[in-house]
């Protein structure tokens, strides 16, 4: 019995393609001197270039957090500002006594608090959007956080 198996390499390159894609669309780290997202620099702005989508995609904020932070609980707004100047504002709440999500344990040891800002928003427009994240829990400095990223993922359907 002869076998025909002109179809598996065709198959195997449709599974290495599929099984390769990234669902992340963008990623803008900051990474905070001295673990330490210091009042003076409470404002932070991540520029991202986005293609309008009919698809949602989920907003995340990561924060790579260095021992304890010194604060319970970190009060911010995030702004996401669009190519024509529409504004979406929401207020959030980084509890790091009781994460939203458990925290995740990255390669160099630290924690990563992970905070869902939203499921499944749609980008109608194409071009530059401003994203700002600003803490004011307190007046002062907040130690133990390395660094915040803004992860933008297609959402899961």
């Amino acid at each position: 019995m002869k076998k025909n198996y002109s179809f598996l390499p065709l198959l195997l390159t449709f599974l290495l393609f599929a099984g390769c894609s990234k669902p992340v669309v963008f990623e803008g780290k900051v990474i905070f001197p001295n673990a330490n997202w210091a009042f003076e620099n409470k404002a932070i702005t991540i520029k991202a270039p986005l293609t309008s989508s009919e698809k949602p995609y989920s907003i995340i904020l990561e924060l790579e957090l260095i021992g304890v932070p010194n604060v319970d609980l970190m009060n911010a707004v995030f702004t996401m500002i669009t190519p024509k100047g529409g504004k979406t504002m929401k207020a959030m709440v980084f509890n790091f006594i009781s994460p939203h999500e458990p925290y995740e344990i990255n390669k160099s040891n630290n924690r990563i608090y992970r905070l869902i800002v939203y499921p499944k928003k749609y980008f109608y427009e194409t071009g530059e959007y401003i994203f700002e994240i600003n803490q004011f829990s307190n007046k002062a400095d907040n130690y133990g956080i390395h660094s915040l990223t803004l992860r933008i993922e297609k959402a899961k359907e």
